[in-house]
């Protein structure tokens, strides 16, 4: 069942080796992507429910033992709910003023001739 994950892994590393020889790196940096996410993804698969493996599985951190309470979460989704909003009016602002080509004076900084 969690095959399509190793495979990724698998099809990503075959598809850097590939396309470094092309000399096509933007395809090879996603296909390192692909490597990243299948290799994480096995991992994630591969332990399940388990968040934290311990050698005692007494002491192991699980997925139900990691999270945080009720209060926390709706706390922490509407913390994070207007920090993404301000993150994103902050970077279209900053985004926005300096928008448009530079202009710049051969002479303005005194390297001019």
């Amino acid at each position: 069942m969690g095959i399509p994950f190793p495979l990724l892994a698998v099809a990503g590393l075959a598809g850097v080796i590939f396309k470094l020889r092309k000399r096509d790196e933007r395809k090879a940096f996603f296909a390192s992507c692909a490597y990243l996410t299948g290799m994480l993804t096995s991992v994630v698969f591969g332990v399940y429910p388990m968040v934290l493996p311990a050698r005692n599985p007494a002491y192991s951190l699980t997925v139900t033992t990691a999270k945080a309470g009720a209060y926390g979460l709706k706390v922490g989704l509407v913390w994070w709910v207007l920090g993404m909003i301000l993150a994103a009016g902050y970077s279209t602002f900053v985004y926005r003023s300096f928008a448009g080509k530079v202009v710049v004076d051969k002479d303005s900084h005194g390297y001019g001739d």
